[in-house]
């Protein structure tokens, strides 16, 4: 009887030990999903940041070309 005891408490032991690396394994899951939320949101803002430095140049370039345009033609129909 003893020695059955000490196979159920070896048991229940085991038991609570997979359970216990079951949940570390679930609290790891976690985290690692939570980290690469975080590194696809960093990676979005990446990108916005990205196309920003590019369209924002851009713009201004055309802007500036069209208000070169537009004195250009001015001062030809100011002279002609």
């Amino acid at each position: 009887m003893a020695e059955q005891n000490e196979q159920q408490t070896s048991t229940d032991r085991m038991h609570a030990e997979v359970s216990r690396i079951f949940a570390e394994i679930a609290r790891m899951n976690a985290e690692q999903n939570k980290m690469n939320a975080e590194q696809n949101k960093l990676n979005k803002e990446s990108l916005k940041i990205t196309c920003e430095t590019f369209w924002y140049p851009v713009g201004i370039a055309t802007g500036f070309y069209a208000a070169v345009g537009t004195v250009i033609v001015v001062v030809q129909k100011l002279f002609s």
